[in-house]
């Protein structure tokens, strides 16, 4: 299992990881410094009306808490922000980590692409997990639909194959994921009761 991504003590909350998500999507290529105020704005509704801005106190709290968040990951060395300079024929160029912060370009820093890269991980692996979990609990629904009351791990293999076997390339890499100890494991979390098949039959049969 993948560990919570550190840096000098500094973890990121939910702010913070809502921004290096997006901070990640543009970053391409690495190091590309993004206007991501106006993506944050339109990602999560921050959207003032034209009355003052202290009578808004939702909007003027979500707007704080995000900016909050640039600075915190900038202080983190995440991030760090740019100016763009307006182009002219003259000028076309950009400086890079001004003094201070508040800006609306920032880009990542290479160890931000690590924490970047790190987040999304956790994330696919968390996404996957949810899915197997569902993918296994229709496999068992199915079961019990026909009248299965004791599985073996082979049928409920067989099962799974038939509702996500289009997902894998090839029923290595299906047995790969849905290995045995992975479903008895699932199965155990999920409190089922387990015993052997036969006294001659090492095999586990699971009552639905």
């Amino acid at each position: 299992m993948s560990t919570p991504v550190k840096s000098h003590g500094f973890k990121p909350g939910k702010i913070e990881k809502n921004i290096i998500n997006l901070m990640r999507k543009g970053d391409e290529p690495h190091g590309k410094s993004i206007l991501i105020w106006n993506e944050i704005c339109q990602t999560y509704g921050i959207e003032f009306s034209s009355y003052p801005k202290k009578d808004q106190p939702e909007e003027l709290s979500k707007e704080n808490k995000y900016k909050c968040g640039l600075t915190r990951l900038v202080k983190a060395h995440i991030l760090k922000p740019s100016i763009i300079l307006p182009q002219t024929s003259k000028n076309n160029s950009l400086i890079s980590n001004p003094k201070g912060h508040g800006y609306n370009y920032y880009c990542l820093t290479d160890f931000g692409r690590l924490v970047a890269d790190k987040l999304y991980q956790e994330q696919q692996h968390k996404e996957r997990s949810l899915r197997a979990k569902w993918d296994l609990e229709r496999a068992l629904g199915q079961l019990r639909e026909v009248g299965y009351v004791e599985v073996t791990i082979d049928q409920i293999q067989g099962v799974l194959w038939q509702l996500v076997g289009d997902s894998f390339e090839n029923r290595e890499e299906f047995y790969g994921f849905w290995s045995n100890v992975k479903i008895g494991v699932m199965l155990q979390n999920y409190k089922v009761e387990r015993e052997r098949v036969s006294r001659t039959d090492r095999r586990q049969k699971y009552h639905l």
